[in-house]
């Protein structure tokens, strides 16, 4: 009985996922991008801005990328075996019996991962060269304090 009601949840199949994923890619390019505007503007204005200050403006939001980079690639996986329970599903269920009647489904699920992955490299790319450059800019400042 219970894995009957998770099957009808399961055989949802990928989209939902993928239109997760999408958001997910959309929203840490605009975190990008906003990072990016915000380290200009605190280099143009560091002078000004105390350390604490400094500090909070700068990192702000890079949980955001943390937390995609992080969970993209197990959101694409959950999606990836979705789209396998599915394709399976679609199997059992057809009179049809061969390697044809699963391929499109696996290859539907397969593009789930490599979604995930899409948005997760990226996301820890950009995480890491802004942590980088926040130690570097609060060195500086520190340096110049002393």
């Amino acid at each position: 009985m219970l894995v009957e009601k998770l099957l009808g949840v399961a055989i949802i199949g990928v989209d939902p996922v993928l239109w997760v994923l999408l958001s997910m890619s959309v929203l840490s390019f605009g975190v990008i991008m906003e990072r990016a505007l915000v380290f200009g503007y605190v280099k143009k204005r560091v002078h000004e801005l105390s350390m604490i200050e400094v500090r909070i403006l700068l990192e702000k939001r890079l949980g955001v990328l943390a937390t995609f980079g992080n969970n993209a690639p197990f959101i694409g996986l959950f999606g990836t075996v979705l789209g396998i329970i599915n394709a399976f599903h679609t199997l059992s269920r057809g009179s049809e019996f061969g390697i044809n009647a699963v391929m499109g489904g696996i290859s539907e699920a397969l593009v789930a991962t490599a979604t995930g992955l899409f948005v997760a490299i990226p996301s820890v790319i950009a995480y890491n060269y802004f942590v980088r450059k926040i130690k570097m800019i609060l060195l500086n400042m520190e340096a110049k304090a002393s």
